[in-house]
C-alpha cells in the first residue's frame, strides 16, 4: 500500500511535541508493516524531525521546490490584520480566515506532491491539514483525518471550512470513547473510529528506582494549556513536610512560558527542589526509570502521552478531574488520583501518595494493568485493519 501522511501543523522540523511523536511512530510501524511511506509537511525550513524516522520514508515540505522556499507560511499583513480584528468578535471567524487562505495558498503544491506520489490513501494529521487536501488539493484520494484534540476541547473552534471537508473524509480517527458524542454532533454521517494513542514501551524495560529517588516529574511542552506553574504552586505548599522529594519538569526549557515558571521557583525558593530538565530523546531511561509519581497539571490533553508512559512503567499519577485525555485514562482512586483545578486541590492529590508507599505501588500496578489497552500491536492492528478497510472501499 502506497501511504502519504500530511502534517500540514505549523512546525516539523526538530519539533519535540505529541503529534509529532505521535506521527513518526505511526509512520514508522505501517513501514516496518510492509508498506510505502511519504510525509508532506509545512516549515519555515526543511530538515528531519526531532524523533527518529524510518530511513526508507521520505518527507517533502510544500513550501520548498529544490531547496528553495517558494510559498510563505505566513498569511500577508491585510489578511493577519483582518484576521485578528474578526477575532475579537469570533474565534471560529477568524479561524475561517486563516484556513481560506492557506487553503488556497498550499493547494497548488500539494496537488503536485500527491499527482507525484499517486498514494492510494492519505492519512491527515489534522482537520485543517484535510481542508487543505480536499478543498485546497481537490484530491478524490480517501483520506483519513487524525483528531489529535478531544473533540470536546476542539470541535467548537473549528472554521466551516474545515468542518466540511472533514466531513468529506473517508474516517475521521479520534483518541478516546468520551469524544464520539461531539464528533457524531458535528459529523452527523462521517465514519468515526476511536484508535488510541500507541504507548511505544522499549523492548527491554529500564530498571525502575523511583521509590530511592522521591522524584514527582512532568513531561511536556512549557505552556498555559499544560500549566507548570500549577505544580509549582502545589509542591511549594508541600515541600517543607516533604524535604526528601524534588521535582523534575521536562520539555523545552527556552520558550517564554518555561522563564514564568523559572520565576515561580524562585518566588517559591524552590530553586533547589525544582528543575527544569530540558529535552530528552531517551525518556524511559531519564525520566520513568527514576520517576515515583507522574504529576500531570494539563488544563488540556488529546490523550496524555506521557501520562500513558508513565502508567505503563507502573508509576502513579496525579491529574485534573476536569482534563479531557487524563480523566479518560486515570480512573480516579484506582489507577492514579483526580484532583480540583487550585494549587491547594492539587496539593492534596500529591500528599495522598507522597506520605503512602503502599499506595503509589498499588495504584501505579493497577495503572500497568489499565494501560495495556494501549500496547503498540493492539493500536496498530487497528490502525492496519482501517487503512485496509479504506483501500478496499
Amino acid at each position: 500500500m502506497n501511504i502519504v501522511i500530511a502534517h500540514f501543523n505549523s512546525y516539523w522540523v526538530d519539533t519535540s511535541g505529541g503529534v509529532e511523536k505521535v506521527t513518526c511512530e505511526l509512520a514508522n510501524e505501517i513501514v516496518a508493516r510492509g508498506h510505502k511511506v511519504t510525509i508532506l509537511y509545512r516549515d519555515a525550513k526543511e530538515g528531519r524531525p526531532y524523533f527518529a524516522l524510518d530511513k526508507n520514508i521520505k518527507t517533502h515540505n510544500i513550501l520548498y521546490k529544490e531547496g528553495k522556499k517558494v510559498i510563505s507560511e505566513k498569511l500577508p499583513a491585510s489578511w493577519r490584520a483582518y484576521r485578528e480584528l474578526c477575532r475579537l468578535f469570533s474565534q471560529n471567524q477568524a479561524q475561517e480566515i486563516n484556513t481560506a487562505y492557506k487553503t488556497k495558498q498550499y493547494g497548488p503544491a500539494i496537488r503536485f506532491w500527491l499527482d507525484r506520489l499517486r498514494p492510494d490513501i492519505i492519512i491527515s494529521s489534522s482537520l485543517f491539514s484535510t481542508a487543505y487536501l480536499i478543498d485546497g488539493a481537490k484530491t478524490t484520494v480517501p483520506v483519513i483525518t487524525m483528531c489529535h484534540d478531544h473533540p470536546d476541547m476542539r470541535f467548537s473552534k473549528l472554521s466551516e471550512r474545515e468542518i466540511k471537508a472533514g466531513a468529506k473524509s473517508a474516517v475521521l480517527q479520534i483518541l478516546l470513547a468520551s469524544g464520539l458524542p461531539t464528533a457524531h454532533k458535528y459529523f452527523p454521517d462521517t465514519t468515526i473510529k476511536v484508535i488510541g494513542n500507541a504507548i511505544h514501551a522499549p523492548l527491554k524495560m529500564p530498571l525502575y528506582k523511583g521509590e530511592q529517588e522521591h522524584l514527582i516529574f512532568n513531561v511536556g511542552s512549557f505552556s498555559n494549556r499544560k500549566d507548570q506553574k500549577l505544580l509549582v504552586a502545589a509542591f511549594g505548599k508541600l515541600s517543607s513536610e516533604f524535604p526528601d522529594w524534588k521535582v523534575e519538569l521536562w520539555g523545552d526549557s527556552s520558550v517564554k512560558y518555561a522563564r514564568q515558571v523559572e520565576e515561580e521557583i524562585h518566588k517559591l525558593h524552590l530553586d533547589d527542589k525544582i528543575h527544569l530538565m530540558g529535552t530528552t530523546k531517551n525518556v524511559w531511561d531519564d525520566v520513568y526509570s527514576r520517576g515515583t509519581i507522574c504529576a500531570i497539571s494539563s488544563r488540556e490533553e488529546s490523550f496524555g502521552l506521557s501520562l500513558g508512559e508513565a502508567m505503563m512503567m507502573g508509576i502513579p499519577a496525579v491529574g485534573r478531574a476536569s482534563c479531557y485525555g487524563v480523566n479518560d485514562l486515570i480512573i480516579d482512586g484506582k489507577t492514579g488520583l483526580l484532583t480540583g483545578n487550585k494549587a491547594d486541590d492539587y496539593a492534596d492529590g500529591l500528599k495522598k501518595l507522597l506520605e503512602n508507599r503502599e499506595l503509589r505501588h498499588s495504584m501505579g500496578e493497577a495503572g500497568k494493568e489499565r494501560i495495556q489497552e494501549y500496547t503498540t500491536k493492539k493500536v496498530y492492528d487497528q490502525w492496519e485493519c482501517l487503512l485496509n478497510e479504506v483501500v478496499e472501499k
